[in-house]
C-alpha cells in the first residue's frame, strides 16, 4: 500500500465534535487524529457550517463557540496538532512532527450585513468563506435558487481578497460564481471550490461548470472532490460507489485540472458512498487509481501536493 499524505479542504468535524463533547485525537466522527494516522503528513480544513434552522445573528454566536472549543481541543492535543493559517505555519508544523488544522467558516451569512465581521473571522484565524449554503441570504443566491451577489455579497467578497481570506463558491449558484471569477481575475487572485463534484459527469446544481472550473485553473484555485452521495450521482435510484468518484476524478482530469484538483470530502457533513465509512477510507481511492494505471505522482497530487501548492500560493 501506498505511503500517502492527504490535505482535505473541507469536512464539518469541528461542529460535530462541538455538539457531540468529543475529543480531537478520538471520536466516533468521520475525523480523528487517530483515524488520520495512516497519512504521513496531514493537513485538513475545518469548515464551521451556519445550521439553516438559526438566524443569521444566532449562526455568528455559534461560530465563535465552535471556534473557541476547537481551539480548546487543540490545545489538549498540542504535541499532535496545531491550528494552522498559512503556509509557513503548516510546514512549522509539520517539521515538529504535529497534523495541521486549518479554520473556516461555511456559509457567509453569519456575518449578518456587518463587514467588520470579516476582521474578527481574520484575526481568527478563518482562511477560507464558502459565501452560501442554501436559498437566498444577505450574501446571495445559493445553487438552489435564482439570483446573483448583492452589494453586502460583493463587499464580502472583495474584502476577502483585500484580508487574504479566499472566497469559496461551493453552494453557490451560476450566477454568483461568475461574478465570482469576474472579481477574483480584477484582484488577480484565486478563489476555490472546496466541496463540489463536476458537472459534466453529473448536473447537479451543486457541482461546479466547465467554465468556472476553467477560470479557476486560470487563475492558480483549488476544487475538492465531494463524496456526498447526491452530488456523484442519482443516489436515489442505486447505491453511489468509488466508480462514481473515479468518474468525477476523470471528468475533472479530463478538463484540465490535473494541478488542481485535491480532496474535500464534506466528511462529518454527508453520508457517505459504499464502502466508505470515515477519512481513513480515503486511502480506498488511491487504490483504485492505481488500478486503473494512474501514476503515482498522480496520486499523490491529488491527495496532496496540488493543495500543498495551493496553500504556498494563497496563504502566506
Amino acid at each position: 500500500m501506498y505511503e500517502l499524505s492527504l490535505i482535505d479542504t473541507h469536512c464539518d468535524t469541528a461542529s460535530e465534535l462541538y455538539h457531540r463533547g468529543q475529543s480531537l485525537f478520538e471520536n466516533d466522527c468521520h475525523v480523528s487524529l487517530k483515524k488520520a494516522e495512516k497519512y504521513t503528513n496531514y493537513a485538513h480544513f475545518f469548515a464551521v457550517w451556519a445550521n439553516k434552522r438559526r438566524s443569521d445573528d444566532e449562526c455568528y454566536g455559534d461560530f465563535l463557540k465552535i471556534a473557541e472549543n476547537l481551539s480548546s481541543l487543540l490545545q489538549k492535543e498540542d504535541e499532535r496538532a496545531a491550528q494552522v493559517r498559512n503556509y509557513s505555519e503548516l510546514t512549522e508544523a509539520w517539521n515538529t512532527g504535529k497534523r495541521a488544522i486549518f479554520l473556516a467558516v461555511e456559509d457567509a451569512r453569519i456575518l449578518s450585513g456587518d463587514l467588520s465581521r470579516l476582521d474578527t473571522l481574520k484575526e481568527l484565524g478563518v482562511t477560507y468563506l464558502t459565501l452560501l449554503w442554501g436559498g437566498p441570504t444577505c450574501i446571495g443566491a445559493s445553487h438552489d435558487t435564482e439570483g446573483g451577489l448583492t452589494d453586502f455579497g460583493r463587499a464580502v467578497t472583495a474584502r476577502c481578497f483585500e484580508l487574504g481570506i479566499i472566497p469559496d463558491v461551493s453552494h453557490a449558484n451560476e450566477r454568483v460564481t461568475d461574478e465570482v471569477c469576474e472579481m477574483a481575475r480584477s484582484f488577480g487572485k484565486p478563489f476555490m471550490a472546496s466541496h463540489s463534484n463536476c458537472f459534466e459527469v453529473y448536473p447537479h446544481t451543486r457541482n461546479l461548470r466547465k467554465q468556472h472550473l476553467q477560470a479557476l485553473i486560470e487563475l492558480g484555485g483549488s476544487v475538492g472532490l465531494n463524496l456526498c452521495p447526491w452530488h456523484l450521482g442519482n443516489a436515489s435510484d442505486r447505491k453511489i460507489t468509488i466508480s462514481d468518484v473515479m468518474r468525477h476524478i476523470e471528468g475533472f482530469l479530463a478538463l484540465g485540472a490535473e494541478k488542481n484538483l485535491g480532496l474535500g470530502c464534506d466528511l462529518d457533513g454527508t453520508d457517505l458512498p459504499q464502502g466508505f465509512s470515515g477519512i481513513s477510507d480515503l486511502s480506498l481511492i488511491a487504490e483504485e487509481m492505481a488500478k486503473r494505471n494512474y501514476s503515482d505522482d498522480l496520486i499523490e497530487d491529488i491527495f496532496f501536493r496540488n493543495n500543498l501548492k495551493f496553500i504556498q500560493r494563497s496563504l502566506r
